[in-house]
């Protein structure tokens, strides 16, 4: 990743000096709209709300228009930080985007805050905000009834900065350069899913000669885990794993249960996995699906997660694997209940499925989808890669005591 400004020299920040301030001494608040969404076209005034905020960057999948005057304090200006500071969820506090100059007119709601300072580079005090430092104040002033951060607290929030505009702006430009490579790496992944989603649907359109079935017919057992959770310990060998667990073509450990010997290998007996199995969330999250590898640690499953097992001889599990996701829409239409949707094992069994009779025609069909999804996990790693890289450069480089003496810019 290079980092550049566009000047070739060694930029000393050996004579720059740190603040330390309340945040209000250096940055101004502007309170959101109040209003009612009255305009259904785009002939109104967009209100950017917290929903308009994705991975630190304005977005508008989801746009509100009013149509009404609007006070001048309620329009964002080009360089606004703007700040979610009031949510159903505690998570949502405080995320933050700048504002470009495509956004520049449009109003903020009532939920939100706009951060605006004459002294700060904007870019700078856009990391500043998104550090851990103000995000542990952030979380600690979060008020105890209403999920909320008020203009009181951002005025007594403790920030640091340099003095130097130009050190500011060198700083600001280092993190904008990691920024840019991981949107540069998340479009890639973006594209490698569009182009996956369009090889599903051409490569798995039921062709003449193709066979029509039913899952059952084509499984030799179709199970789910346990209905009824044992009760877990804090931590030991024998894994259990939910529906969470199950990501899209690879297994997330990070947060399992544990369950005693005896418990594992009772409920093991349900579903007893193996290398070449098919695992396919059924609660909650409905169609994500994984196969087990010979390399992965032994675990059993919750009722969220059921459990294929292809017959050999009739379907190649990794094309059945992507005729399950390409199934997903189906699957969903078909899940029941109100507080968490789930999809029946019997409904399961009778899902319909269609597959070239030639088994070296699968295995060559799932082979061109592997391929894509090998691209896409590559990039994912590549991509935490440079997160990581942003969060140690985060740290370093916005704490006085942990400066780097020079830059080379």
């Amino acid at each position: 990743m290079a980092i550049a400004d566009g000047h070739n020299e060694q930029c000393t920040m050996e004579s720059v000096q740190w603040k330390t301030v309340k945040l209000g001494d250096v940055a101004k608040t502007f309170t959101g709209l109040t209003y009612s969404p009255n305009c259904i076209d785009k002939s109104g005034t967009l209100v950017l709300r917290s929903s308009n905020i994705k991975d630190g960057q304005l977005c508008f999948e989801d746009n509100v228009y009013v149509s009404m005057e609007i006070p001048e304090r309620a329009i964002v200006q080009e360089n606004d930080i703007l700040i979610c500071v009031r949510n159903g969820s505690r998570n949502l506090i405080g995320k933050c985007a700048l504002i470009t100059k495509d956004a520049v007119g449009m109003a903020f709601g009532a939920f939100m805050t706009v951060l605006r300072s004459n002294i700060i580079d904007p870019k700078l005090l856009l990391y500043i905000w998104q550090s851990n430092i103000i995000q542990r104040q952030v979380a600690n002033n979060i008020g105890a009834t209403i999920n909320q951060i008020t203009n009181a607290d951002f005025n007594r929030f403790e920030i640091s900065y340099p003095d130097s505009l130009p050190a500011q702006r060198r700083i600001a430009a280092i993190l904008s350069a990691a920024d840019k490579a991981i949107e540069q790496t998340r479009q890639l992944i973006g594209k490698y899913k569009s182009i996956k989603q369009g090889l599903m649907e051409d490569l798995l359109k039921p062709k003449e000669g193709w066979k029509k079935d039913v899952i059952v017919n084509v499984c030799d057992k179709i199970t789910d885990g346990c209905h009824n959770k044992p009760k877990c310990i804090d931590r030991g060998d024998y894994v259990m794993l939910s529906s969470q667990n199950i990501k899209d073509n690879q297994l997330d450990l990070t947060n399992v249960s544990f369950l005693n010997k005896d418990d594992f290998e009772r409920e093991d007996l349900r579903t007893r996995t193996q290398s070449g199995d098919i695992l396919l969330t059924i609660v909650g999250t409905i169609g994500r699906t994984y196969l087990i590898k010979e390399s992965d640690p032994k675990f059993t499953l919750q009722r969220s997660v059921a459990v294929l097992t292809p017959i050999n001889t009739v379907v190649d599990a990794s094309f059945l694997l992507y005729s399950l996701k390409n199934s997903q829409s189906i699957l969903e239409n078909e899940a029941h209940g109100c507080a968490q949707k789930g999809i029946y094992l019997k409904q399961l069994a009778q899902l319909p499925v269609c597959f070239p009779m030639d088994l070296p025609e699968q295995r060559r069909i799932a082979k061109m989808l592997s391929g894509i999804d090998r691209k896409i996990e590559a990039e994912h790693k590549v991509l935490e890669k440079y997160e990581k890289m942003k969060k140690g450069l985060m740290e370093g480089l916005l704490r006085e005591e942990n400066m780097y003496k020079s830059i080379i810019i």
